[in-house]
């Protein structure tokens, strides 16, 4: 069969009056291969999913929560189940994980440069009332590792996921239409990683910025379902003007010098750290983000940092340690 656009797709299948519930999910599975998000009928198809029937439209990328949530599926690395503790980690992977983390440990150790690890978490763990389901809870994948990095190497991955819920009810800490976390948990999961790190690193006070109300950049979870969001947020914005100096202003690499500000920090990170920037910015006398886990040695020795930070969204922890 040839459509509109020229290219070729695999044959429809055949509507079986006996087995129906069979036969809608063929067709919804033909749909989705065969059209993805390329022809004019999608916003038809999705919006008549979403607004008649009531129903997910991409149930295994997008759930629709309550109240207006929107949860990734599963098929974001098993996100969901994992949420529930239900997609462990075999022991060859923990080893796997242990090794790489305690080799890079104790290189960066024997040059005095302290290292963490954090973990902002899964939108799912964070607000789970909101999901359309939940599943019997287990320890989730981070848990498991983290047992297993204390019991062999003594070391821990910061969990943001505690501190942030302690801080939920009075502020809302993530989007309803995107997987992000907003300004607010951005700067109380920097808190919490300063403190961390028992280092004397100054913390810039909240009271240092302003709460500027603005819609949100892209709702990136409901794009996938076309659905236009509406949803604003607080954006924070220091009072007084920044002596801060950019140095290189790139996707994959982003460098800055404060004046004012002692000590260096190397953080390699994904897009969860674009809201953070600013506060590590003004705690640091020089800050070198890297938009990959690709931690050289090469480039730890030239720059000489005071600390090493690995930020990675709960989703893609075991994806990102298992290759580190």
């Amino acid at each position: 069969m040839i459509l509109f656009f020229g290219a070729k797709h695999t044959e429809a299948p055949v509507f079986s009056i006996s087995n129906p519930k069979e036969s809608i999910i063929k067709f919804k599975s033909y749909y989705i291969e065969n059209f993805g998000l390329k022809t004019a009928l999608l916003d038809s198809y999705l919006q008549f999913k979403t607004n008649v029937l009531n129903d997910n439209p991409l149930p295994n990328r997008v759930l629709t929560g309550k109240d207006g949530w929107y949860f990734l599926g599963n098929h974001y690395n098993n996100l969901f189940d994992d949420s529930f503790g239900n997609h462990a980690l075999s022991l060859s992977e923990l080893e796997i994980i242990k090794n790489n983390i305690k080799t890079i440990k104790e290189n960066l150790e024997s040059k005095n440069i302290v290292f963490q690890i954090v973990v902002p978490p899964n939108k799912h763990r964070l607000y789970t009332e909101n999901l359309p389901y939940r599943l019997n809870q287990n320890p989730t994948r981070l848990q498991q590792i983290n047992s297993y990095l204390k019991k062999e190497i003594d070391f821990e991955i910061l969990d943001l996921r505690d501190t942030l819920y302690a801080h939920k009810e009075s502020e809302q800490l993530y989007f309803k239409t995107n997987t992000h976390w907003n300004d607010i948990a951005a700067y109380i999961g920097y808190y919490k990683t300063i403190s961390s790190l028992n280092l004397d690193i100054p913390v810039t006070s909240i009271s240092n910025y302003n709460f500027d109300i603005g819609p949100i950049k892209r709702g990136d979870i409901t794009e996938m379902i076309h659905i236009k969001s509406d949803e604003s947020t607080v954006y924070l914005s220091q009072k007084t003007a920044s002596e801060l100096v950019p140095i290189k202003s790139e996707y994959h690499h982003l460098h800055f010098k404060n004046p004012n500000r002692k000590r260096k920090l190397i953080m390699y990170r994904d897009s969860f750290s674009n809201a953070w920037i600013k506060f590590f910015n003004s705690s640091f006398g020089e800050t070198i983000y890297f938009r990959d886990y690709n931690i050289k040695p090469d480039i730890i020795d030239k720059e000489q940092p005071d600390v090493v930070i690995v930020e990675v969204i709960e989703r893609q922890l075991s994806t990102v340690l298992l290759s580190l």
